[in-house]
């Protein structure tokens, strides 16, 4: 987080994956933070387990997501990862997330930005943010909002149009489309796939 100025907005490490929800100046600190963290935990790992070889089975994917709306429901996706997988029945059952930080329940090894959060989410004060939050996947978990979006972690970017077309120009994409499974993403949000 200092090294590379990455806000860290939400996490969840489980067995076999890890979902980073960050926030930077640029896609550049994003990307030289994930290099470092490849090689500083593989590194580590190795030397623990007196062995070698590659950690990470593959390099890491980012996907760029706009703020508010959008940058929500991809904060929830990744709390409900273990609902989803029927490991948990609620976030607050599964201690490698950034849910119980969110709510207030993790004292140590905080690593959420809470007022970049509160910026990004557009929520006045972490009162509201967490009564907010804590409705939200209540009503998901009751309404089975639990389907499995690759979008959130497969695409180049997930937003509205407008967005996503700036997005594109600005990566200097001369060919892209913009998708929307309207059955998979009743939300509406947009993007654009995989180069």
């Amino acid at each position: 987080k200092r090294r590379f100025k990455v806000d860290i907005l939400n996490y969840i490490v489980t067995s076999n994956h890890v979902h980073l929800l960050v926030a930077a100046p640029t896609g550049k600190s994003i990307s030289s933070a994930l290099q470092f963290l490849h090689g500083s935990v593989g590194q580590r790992y190795n030397m623990l387990k007196k062995r070698e070889g590659a950690f990470w089975k593959d390099r890491f994917h980012s996907t760029c997501i706009q703020s508010g709306d959008h940058l929500a429901r991809c904060s929830f996706y990744i709390d409900l990862n273990m609902v989803r997988a029927g490991v948990v029945e609620h976030p607050s059952q599964w201690k490698h997330s950034g849910y119980n930080e969110i709510m207030g329940e993790r004292q140590r090894y905080r690593i959420i930005n809470k007022s970049r959060l509160l910026e990004v989410f557009d929520v006045h004060d972490i009162a509201s943010l967490r009564k907010w939050y804590e409705q939200t996947i209540e009503d998901k978990i009751k309404a089975g909002e639990l389907v499995r979006r690759g979008y959130w972690s497969e695409s180049v970017a997930v937003g509205d149009v407008d967005w996503l077309e700036n997005v594109a120009q600005a990566m200097g994409m001369r060919r892209f489309e913009i998708q929307n499974d309207a059955s998979n993403n009743p939300q509406g949000d947009f993007h654009i796939g995989k180069r």
